[in-house]
């Protein structure tokens, strides 16, 4: 086995875990598009992990610089990481002329949850996801018609405070639901078929409920785990399987760099 040589990492601060398991062959290219420049903390760490270049670039436009090279930006052979509706189907485009790792869709969370769980932690956790695309999927599953109502009525009581109000409104509307099922197994059958990117087991025996999930892109136990905790703390990665293809895929490993013969 031996690593691609010219990857391009997007989104550093969401890969550099995974650098340091491969480095040694080629070069290694990050790709950071934040207006207001780039944390120092990502700097260092990208330093430690061997990246070689980082660059300011983002949009479809570097998607197209680095699949095919241009005067001062170097063609890669593999690009990995996330990005917007946009960036996604440019990534899909050049594929084949470069390697890509996953064509990802909107955010999405599922929350399968009892009535030993708070409304407020469960209303926020869906609005975490809300709020990142209008077009992100947030669904919650009970078997408790009263908590499904309860946490209804606190989305829209912490809807009107949030920053992002208008995207979270509009998710909500065309991909936001409260399922009401007889019982928790009938949850998880609701789960597998949804194989949601993010699944929450907001239960208050949760391990004994994630042995049936088949499919889930990252798996959040119990009332105190919310998915924002994934999103800037906990885990390795963070690039995850959507719109129902955890059925057939994993999350995004450092082997997803390494190549080799049969």
């Amino acid at each position: 086995m031996s690593p691609v040589e010219r990857p391009l990492i997007l989104r550093p601060c969401s890969w550099l875990p995974f650098l340091r398991r491969w480095q040694g062959s080629g070069n290694s290219y990050g790709h950071s598009p934040q207006k207001e420049g780039i944390s120092p903390a990502v700097l260092v760490a990208a330093d430690l992990a061997g990246v070689d270049r980082i660059y300011r670039i983002g949009g479809v436009q570097a998607i197209a610089a680095l699949a095919y090279g241009t005067e001062s930006i170097p063609k890669v052979d593999k690009i990995v990481g996330p990005g917007n509706q946009y960036v996604a189907t440019a990534k899909r485009l050049v594929y084949g002329d470069v390697d890509i790792d996953m064509v990802a869709g909107p955010s999405e969370i599922v929350i399968v949850s009892d009535k030993h769980t708070p409304p407020s932690f469960v209303a926020a956790d869906l609005l975490s996801q809300a709020e990142h695309d209008e077009m992100a999927l947030a669904i919650l599953i009970t078997n408790s018609e009263t908590l499904g109502r309860e946490v209804k009525k606190e989305v829209e009581v912490q809807l009107s405070s949030l920053k992002r109000k208008r995207i979270a409104s509009a998710s909500l509307d065309s991909r936001g639901a409260i399922l009401i099922v007889k019982n928790l197994g009938q949850a998880i059958e609701w789960v597998n078929r949804i194989a949601p990117e993010h699944l929450e087991l907001a239960v208050s025996k949760p391990l004994s409920l994630m042995k049936r999930v088949r499919h889930a892109g990252a798996i959040f136990l119990g009332p105190h785990t919310p998915e924002a905790i994934g999103d800037y703390m906990a885990g390795p990665n963070h690039i995850l399987p959507t719109a129902g293809t955890a059925r057939f895929s994993s999350p995004l490993g450092w082997k997803i760099l390494l190549k080799g013969p049969t």
